[in-house]
């Protein structure tokens, strides 16, 4: 199980996701597929290929370059060839990954492709490294938009359901690479209505703007402000907040807020803890502030939450 900690169920892999030659260098292997299940998923000082990692169930955290990256099922990471990273499961909490590693003579070959009928795109978002050959993406997540939703589904059927001959393995990582440098494209569309003309300024800010976003992700527990996210951004408070709202369609405190009830349903679903303890693990500090907040966004007491979840799996079991 590609040396993770932990207890893992393989749904599904083919090729090769994780190698090492004797060097403990990544070459010539085959493009790899991994569906696993995990319970204290944990994993130091790894190294990958270009590769991109969706989660389906729990959050994973991943530690690259001393940013905390959190990946759950609305969001995906792509990881770029050569990058050293650490993994853990949120607090230990059951996760379920989808994984798709790339060999390098395929991208190569990919990108000439590309150079070739779709040069406008590498120039443009700035993916493409001339020196090494391949695709570089920035370092943050991207959320799962319309445009990947159809392709996971249809990867996922193709390689859980259909056998080896049925499925076209080119076909498939070519579409997910091809998913990769098309999304860079449709991020452009996220600032209509922004006084921004070049396209290189756009990916810039959605660069900014992701960054802010994972930090939030990663430390909606704790007191953190405008003015610590700006500069996160590296953009004044006043644009930071104009464009985050604008390109999230969330604004920073809502987005905030609405981690911490995701996070405190989940708590109430999974954990036998008193709802003052999940007051304070999801950052807030007055149990009767939290619980009309909760109340306001959920419909329903936290405690009235807990059982109505309860007696539901109750129902069906």
């Amino acid at each position: 199980m590609i040396a993770y900690e932990g207890q893992h169920q393989i749904l599904k892999m083919d090729g090769q996701v994780h190698w090492r030659n004797g060097n403990g260098e990544m070459e010539g292997i085959d493009n790899g597929f991994s569906l696993f299940k995990s319970s204290g998923l944990y994993g130091r000082n790894h190294q990958t290929r270009l590769s991109v990692r969706f989660g389906l169930e729990g959050i994973q955290q991943y530690h690259i370059q001393g940013s905390k990256l959190n990946v759950d099922k609305t969001q995906f990471l792509v990881m770029n060839c050569g990058m050293q990273y650490d993994v853990c499961a949120l607090d230990g909490e059951e996760t379920t990954m989808l994984a798709f590693s790339f060999n390098e003579d395929f991208v190569s070959d990919f990108v000439h492709n590309l150079i070739c009928n779709e040069e406008h795109l590498l120039d443009n978002f700035d993916l493409y490294n001339e020196e090494r050959k391949t695709l570089e993406f920035p370092l943050h997540t991207h959320l799962v938009d319309e445009h990947f939703r159809p392709m996971l589904r249809d990867v996922l059927h193709a390689k859980m359901f259909l056998e080896n001959h049925q499925s076209d393995e080119f076909s498939v990582f070519s579409r997910v690479l091809q998913m990769l440098v098309s999304h860079n494209k449709a991020l452009v569309q996220s600032f209509k209505g922004q006084e921004i003309v070049k396209n290189s300024t756009k990916m810039e800010l959605y660069k900014r703007l992701s960054t802010a976003r994972d930090f939030i992700q990663a430390h909606f527990t704790e007191d953190i402000n405008l003015s610590e996210l700006s500069r996160v951004a590296c953009l004044s408070p006043y644009h930071f907040h104009r464009a985050f709202k604008s390109t999230f369609k969330i604004t920073p405190k809502r987005f905030v807020t609405h981690l911490r009830i995701e996070r405190t349903k989940w708590l109430l679903e999974n954990k036998r803890i008193s709802v003052q303890s999940i007051c304070n693990e999801v950052g807030f500090r007055d149990v009767s502030s939290f619980t009309r907040l909760f109340t306001q966004w959920v419909g329903m007491t936290p405690s009235s939450y807990r059982n109505f979840v309860s007696d539901s799996f109750a129902q069906t079991a």
